[in-house]
């Protein structure tokens, strides 16, 4: 069997090995996050199809619904999303373009690393601060949802939020690859 995250080939081993080591080397803080942020995707991520299934069950049996369900699963993808890329840019598994990795010469490359990674954390920042003052925006109208009457502002909280995860997230890799290089060159 392959890595999904490293492409390591592990065969018939219940984990690639080299990503339980990067595991157990990452520290204790990462690994809480990390614990979290997959309980909270999973969590979401059920919550999404029981409600949907409830919806299509309740509007063909009953011709009635979840009041505010469509709205609440809306908001879900959205959080499920943002908790997405925040695991993509964990596991460096995001989309990035490489073209720029192909004109430059192969001595620049790990530099390149380190420049798109911080360009990545600025641009997450400056979206990080404008979901800020839409959410901000959102609280002063003091909309509700039909769903138990919940704050729209409260559901949309993870713009911000997931903004700044993904930030420190590609700071922190910024840093790791910039550490390797000096770590390579001394």
């Amino acid at each position: 069997m392959q890595c999904i995250k490293c492409g390591n080939d592990f065969g018939d081993l219940d984990q690639c090995p080299l990503c339980a080591e990067a595991w157990r080397k990452s520290g204790k803080f990462n690994q809480i996050t990390t614990r979290i942020e997959d309980f909270l995707i999973e969590l979401f991520l059920g919550a999404m199809v029981i409600i949907v299934l409830a919806q299509i069950l309740l509007r063909n049996i009953y011709q009635s619904g979840i009041l505010g369900g469509d709205e609440l699963v809306r908001h879900l993808v959205l959080w499920i999303a943002f908790f997405g890329a925040a695991i993509a840019t964990r596991s460096r598994a995001h989309v990035k373009i490489d073209a720029v990795k192909n004109i430059i010469p192969e001595h620049w490359q790990p530099y390149s690393d380190v420049v798109v990674s911080l360009f990545s954390c600025i641009v997450c920042c400056v979206l990080a601060y404008a979901s800020c003052q839409f959410v901000y925006i959102e609280y002063q109208v003091q909309e509700h949802s039909a769903f138990f009457n919940l704050p729209a502002w409260m559901m949309q909280i993870i713009l911000p939020a997931g903004y700044l995860i993904i930030a420190l997230r590609f700071a922190r890799n910024s840093f790791s690859f910039l550490r390797c290089i000096i770590l390579k060159e001394t």
